[in-house]
């Protein structure tokens, strides 16, 4: 992976689904599930790690973030606007490191 100097804000959301919690990270559409809220934070924390480097490697990175309307920042970003979803999810807004193109 390239050297890490800009990064992209993204919003997750858990929500409960028969006896488990589905996550969802709304801008790239990456999803994971766990037992717990906890756990399905940290299992789509994972997967969208996991999204990022694909894309990175397959050289598509800037493309699917056009597509997709996701801004790169300029690290670090030390406050995030909060951004509207329905009231009956949990929401997290985090903080990813994106390659700097070679």
């Amino acid at each position: 992976m390239s050297p890490v100097g800009d990064i992209v804000i993204l919003t997750s959301v858990v929500e409960p689904e028969d006896e488990m919690f589905v996550s969802t990270c709304i801008e790239l559409g990456t999803s994971s599930c766990g037992d717990t809220i906890q756990e399905a934070f940290e299992n789509l924390e994972e997967a969208i790690t996991v999204h990022l480097n694909a894309l990175e490697e397959v050289g598509e990175t800037e493309r699917v973030f056009e597509e997709r309307g996701i801004e790169i920042l300029r690290a670090p970003i030390e406050e995030t606007v909060p951004r509207p979803v329905p009231i009956d999810k949990v929401v997290k807004i985090s903080q990813h490191p994106v390659p700097v193109p070679a």
